[in-house]
């Protein structure tokens, strides 16, 4: 269901018992949600940022990352974390991916897919490989790589119930931005390249999100010099092998490393960074955000009362009523610009946003691993504060 704003203001007014209408400055400051868990020792992985990660429906799954793992930085390792037991358990070297990092990773209901990445041959070196693990047998096996996407990092990956979607991307090393994809099929182990008539510009981090049997790309940097931020988008059909260009009016300004979530009505577009001039160096922090409704074909704004400070690098997740912002690196946390360690729930019923508790909650961090896994934000890893940007190994959960 759908609120309109004025009958959402005018079903609060009836709620209350004054006769006078009740207006969003007018509402109880909202209470602080939910509770931190610090996250057990042990886990057999270096500090690292930029992880891949799956939740397969009793273990949090982490492979690769860049942080403290000789000899350039770049990871080749991985860990479960059993969410019943919390216990640490490292993942199979054998048959695994070179160290790698901005890959990509997902899950089929089976096993996990990563692919892709860079560090391949060195550290801004792009990857076209990819492997299955399977953690019921703790094994790896190699995905052919016929008709696979070029080699490229940054991209995004999306599993739709019986393919693997890749689009996007950057090879740092050949300064390419790609506007193309391919589909991976699990089941035939074979690829196919994507139609590219009506596909989006090329772009890096931008958002890729699988509703409604439909791939929505937004936003992201189209690789100018200024590091233009794109306010476009595009919907693939794999069926039916067809783009589809996304409605622009209403739609949030132009960003990239922003955050998208399906709430299984719309998409959320929240936080990025590029907001403003499209030549403005440094770029802007995006303080606004947007939902689109693929019903309707239109976007409508998210409030900003009580929303977390803009940012890059956080975390956000979908629980089943309410979409939770973490961490990320922001010009208004710390002294002077830094790392966070706030966050907040977003309910788009009510378009109205709640502090998360800080009681308890991790050192602040950017770059992390952020999962819902069910009934938990699980959150590790990621850059730390402390003045050094360093690595970090440990992590939270948190529960509404």
């Amino acid at each position: 269901m759908h609120l309109i704003p004025g009958l959402l203001l005018l079903t609060l007014a009836g709620c209350s018992s004054s006769k006078e209408k009740t207006g969003p400055d007018d509402l109880e400051p909202a209470q602080q949600q939910g509770s931190w868990t610090p996250l057990p020792s042990g886990s057999p992985l270096s500090a690292r940022l930029e992880v891949a990660s799956v939740f397969d429906g009793q273990n949090v799954l982490l492979w690769g990352g860049r942080g403290s793992c000789p000899p350039d930085g770049v990871c080749g390792d991985g860990a479960r974390f059993n969410m019943a037991e919390k216990t640490w358990t490292p993942l199979s070297a054998q048959g695994a991916l070179s160290a790698r990092t901005q890959h990509s990773a997902v899950w089929t209901g089976k096993k996990m897919i990563v692919w892709g990445g860079l560090g391949c041959g060195g550290p801004q070196s792009p990857c076209g490989d990819g492997a299955l693990y399977d953690p019921a047998t703790n094994t790896w096996s190699p995905l052919k790589s016929n008709y696979a996407p070029s080699p490229r990092g940054g991209h995004k990956a999306a599993w739709t119930g019986e393919v693997m979607l890749v689009w996007g991307g950057q090879d740092p090393q050949q300064r390419r931005i790609f506007g193309d994809g391919a589909i991976y099929y699990e089941k035939e182990a074979l690829w196919t390249t994507m139609n590219f008539v009506q596909a989006p510009v090329g772009r890096r981090d931008h958002t890729a999100v699988w509703m409604d049997n439909v791939l929505h790309i937004w936003g992201g940097n189209g690789g100018s010099p200024y590091d233009v931020a794109l306010a476009d988008g595009a919907t693939y059909g794999p069926f039916f092998d067809k783009w589809a260009v996304l409605p622009t009016e209403g739609a949030p300004t132009g960003r990239w490393s922003h955050t998208a979530v399906w709430t299984g009505e719309r998409m959320i577009i929240w936080g990025g960074i590029g907001c403003g001039d499209a030549q403005q160096n440094p770029p802007i922090y995006c303080d606004k955000g947007a939902a689109f409704d693929p019903v309707y074909g239109k976007w409508s704004p998210v409030s900003t009362k009580g929303a977390p400070s803009p940012r890059i690098g956080h975390s956000a997740v979908w629980t089943g009523s309410k979409m939770v912002i973490w961490g990320g690196t922001s010009p208004n946390c710390g002294s002077g610009g830094g790392v966070c360690s706030d966050g907040a729930a977003y309910d788009p019923v009510t378009d109205t946003w709640a502090p998360l508790r800080t009681e308890g909650a991790p050192s602040a961090r950017s770059g992390h691993v952020g999962l819902w896994t069910g009934n938990a934000l699980f959150i590790w890893g990621g850059m730390g504060a402390g003045g050094a940007d360093a690595p970090l190994s440990d992590g939270a959960l948190w529960v509404p």
